[in-house]
């Protein structure tokens, strides 16, 4: 039977031709889209992640409502009218049981590790010129160990920060902006126009202009030092085994305290958003293109049944049943999914590794390339894609082609 679904198939070559490069260049497509989609996704999600972590532990905000302020010291009942209500933060925010968090964070096996952080806004200067930044204070190893942040580092090392000593890593636009390279030194003035002198031991670059021209990393204990706030922590940035686990953990662990505990995707509910809409358009474009394939699958089988209605009268008259002619059919259908489905899998896959090799003539974070994805899955899904379309655009004339008899046949060419 397969034999024969191959005879029928190839006696039109020209038309067969025309279906397989269809579905190979639908899959084709689809591999290539997906494979920069996935690439960027990637490269914005680390960069997303070295910036926070899996789950952020922040200290509650301590907001001053003016209900509150009014209940308790005027109590209930009473009426108050308020020429300026009370409002702001009553606070810096911090932790308020930071050592609680150590002690649950190194007991959880979900937890691969996790990293203390202090991050105060202050001004870097250069002789005249002056620049504020967001001055991170972390410990160095637990840092490396929950982001990639070291593949960011255009000169020096991260890891230089790990002796302190007033030590700093500062983004490449603000180096540019002051002037200053790896090995010299500039001032860091905080709070009451207090000025202390800081190495520079790296130079970061995370691709985004914004990013490098307002970031800054330092030891936690300097960062603490120069703001006067000796055992402050702002937040914890925590890496988890399974990153799919976030969310989950997240719910849980704020249900044990004040503190403000977020996964990384409700941090970043724009991005999350960008994703989804990533995706719709890719899977739109999917399935555009596999329906115009089936569509031309379908007539090239309906055409062929047609054209070959005398050898499907034979076939009824010898003995070939109704599942037997369904077979047949659907025995071409499956062949041309398979031989698209593959011949596109090689397709994309040069094409994928094509566009990597291109030099965009600009840099997109610490590479002048496009990001490109080579997942498992995007293949996967292309070929099974594929070979579906490839089933339901044929299992319609197989079907057509079943139920003829050859007495219907010999009436239908009379």
């Amino acid at each position: 039977m397969l034999y024969l679904a191959m005879k029928q198939l190839f006696s039109k070559k020209k038309q067969t031709l025309l279906i397989l490069l269809g579905i190979s260049l639908g899959t084709m497509l689809f591999i290539a889209i997906s494979a920069i989609q996935l690439g960027f996704r990637e490269y914005m999600t680390n960069a997303l992640l070295n910036n926070t972590a899996h789950i952020i532990i922040k200290g509650s905000d301590n907001i001053i409502e003016k209900d509150t302020i009014q209940e308790r010291f005027f109590g209930e009942s009473s009426f108050v009218h308020w020429f300026s209500p009370p409002s702001g933060k009553r606070d810096e925010s911090k932790l308020e049981n930071y050592q609680g968090w150590v002690q649950r964070l190194s007991h959880d096996v979900n937890v691969f590790d996790f990293s203390p952080r202090l991050t105060i806004t202050t001004i870097l200067r250069k002789g005249p010129i002056k620049t504020n930044v967001s001055l991170v204070g972390s410990l160095p190893i637990k840092q490396l160990r929950i982001s990639e942040i070291k593949d960011y580092i255009v000169d020096g090392s991260f890891e230089d920060l790990s002796s302190g000593g007033n030590k700093i890593v500062i983004g490449i636009g603000v180096s540019k902006d002051l002037g200053v390279r790896l090995g010299q030194f500039l001032d860091v003035i905080t709070g009451n126009n207090d000025v202390t002198p800081f190495k520079i031991v790296g130079i970061s670059k995370f691709g985004d202009d914004r990013t490098d021209r307002s970031l800054a990393f330092a030891h936690l204990s300097d960062v603490q030092k120069i703001n006067k706030t000796p055992g402050r922590v702002t937040e914890i940035g925590v890496s988890l085994l399974d990153i799919n686990k976030s969310e989950e953990l997240a719910s849980l662990w704020s249900m044990y305290t004040k503190d403000k505990v977020q996964d990384w995707k409700s941090a970043s509910k724009m991005f999350m958003e960008m994703i989804k809409m990533q995706d719709f358009v890719r899977y739109f474009i999917m399935f555009s293109i596999l329906i115009v394939a089936a569509f031309g699958i379908y007539n090239v089988l309906s055409i062929m049944i047609n054209q070959k209605q005398k050898e499907i009268a034979i076939l009824r008259s010898i003995g070939y049943g109704p599942k037997r002619i369904l077979e047949l059919i659907l025995y071409q259908g499956v062949f041309l999914g398979l031989s698209g489905g593959i011949l596109g899998l090689l397709m994309g896959l040069g094409i994928s590794l094509l566009v990597e090799s291109i030099d965009l003539g600009f840099e997109l974070g610490t590479s002048n390339h496009l990001f490109v994805s080579y997942d498992i899955s995007i293949y996967t899904t292309g070929f099974v894609a594929a070979i579906l379309a490839s089933l339901i655009a044929s299992f319609i004339p197989a079907l057509s082609a079943s139920k003829m008899t050859p007495i219907d046949i010999i009436r239908g060419r009379s």
